[in-house]
């Protein structure tokens, strides 16, 4: 029996090792730049932190170290000290970066993963350009509101006088744990908090699923669907930052999307994105970024993984798409 399990762990840790190389290999250039192949080939913020975050869970030290010298060389700090978000070609075939808003999202994950690193190596660099970091995503990224906190998805272009904006998949609550570990600041436990009681209040339709953007009025608190009104290709990653959590509440939170993949395996269809202001539910609009979520959640409530054949399909089919990938080995890394 033994012998089996540490059978069945080798080939859990091989086909790891795997996806990493080839994923190492189709988006990670040699100077450890991340590239974001069917996005014009941009390097954000985002697949910054998830690709220092992926190097560090496969001990692969020389490779996060690349992509590290690579965005503090190339993706500056703003005058907020937060991370610049996009680099890329311009119109005039000149690469350089883009914008200097940043992410919210990017921010939080290269703020985590040097936690990571400072942890393993013990190297009081990566410590304290984690804390530096922290205490810009706190001072600039952080709004309260009538006694509660929301997290912006960057520093500019989502508040204005009578409203904000909130992308709910940015609330990565083992982020916020980690932070509160090393900053000591209660504000990480209220955020944890309120988003928690956001989850909740920003359900839409009988599927009472999370939109990809929501926006909450300054007057009322009333919360409505902002940008686009769907259960898109933002909001699969909430299920995951749920899953990741150690919210006491899980199963509750997660019943909705439990709901879901239920009805796919009764319907025998794939559901991609849902119009959570009419209820519509697209068999087509899907990655296997969705289904690797789907597979996460029926693991979790049923130890099994239905969705497995399929995303083999994608990704042959799919090579290039970046944000999939990395959501892919998100859903295989413990």
């Amino acid at each position: 029996m033994l012998n089996k399990l540490l059978f069945v762990f080798f080939l859990i840790i091989a086909s790891l090792n795997a996806s990493w190389d080839e994923y190492k290999t189709h988006f990670i250039a040699q100077d450890g730049r991340v590239i974001d192949r069917i996005n014009n080939n941009i390097t954000h913020s985002e697949g910054v932190g998830y690709a220092m975050y992926f190097a560090i869970k496969n001990n692969d030290m020389d490779c996060f170290k690349k992509i590290h010298i690579w965005y503090k060389h190339n993706l500056t700090k703003n005058k907020f000290g937060l991370i610049s978000w996009k680099w890329g070609e311009d119109d005039n075939n000149s690469w350089h970066l883009l914008d200097k808003n940043n992410a919210t999202d990017g921010d939080l994950w290269i703020a985590y993963d040097n936690l990571l690193a400072y942890e393993l190596t013990h190297k009081k660099t990566y410590k304290k350009e984690a804390i530096q970091l922290i205490d810009k995503i706190k001072h600039h990224l952080i709004l309260k509101h009538h006694n509660k906190t929301y997290l912006l998805p960057a520093k500019f272009g989502f508040e204005d006088n009578n409203s904000f904006e909130i992308n709910l998949s940015y609330y990565s609550f083992f982020i916020f744990d980690k932070f509160l570990k090393y900053d000591k600041d209660d504000v990480w436990k209220q955020l944890k908090k309120d988003g928690i009681e956001l989850l909740y209040k920003a359900r839409f339709t009988p599927l009472h699923l999370n939109a990809d953007w929501i926006k909450v009025d300054k007057k009322d608190d009333k919360i409505s669907l902002s940008k686009n009104h769907l259960f898109g290709f933002d909001a699969i990653r909430i299920p995951y930052n749920i899953l990741k959590s150690n919210i006491k509440e899980k199963k509750k939170l997660l019943l909705p999307y439990k709901n879901y993949i239920n009805s796919m395996k009764q319907a025998k269809v794939i559901f991609g994105i849902s119009d959570l202001k009419d209820g519509r539910i697209s068999i087509y609009n899907y990655s296997y970024a969705h289904l690797s979520i789907y597979n996460m959640l029926d693991n979790y409530f049923y130890n099994t993984k239905s969705f497995t054949k399929d995303i083999k399909k994608l990704q042959r089919n799919n090579k290039d798409d970046y944000y999939a990938y990395s959501i892919y080995l998100f859903s295989i890394i413990n």
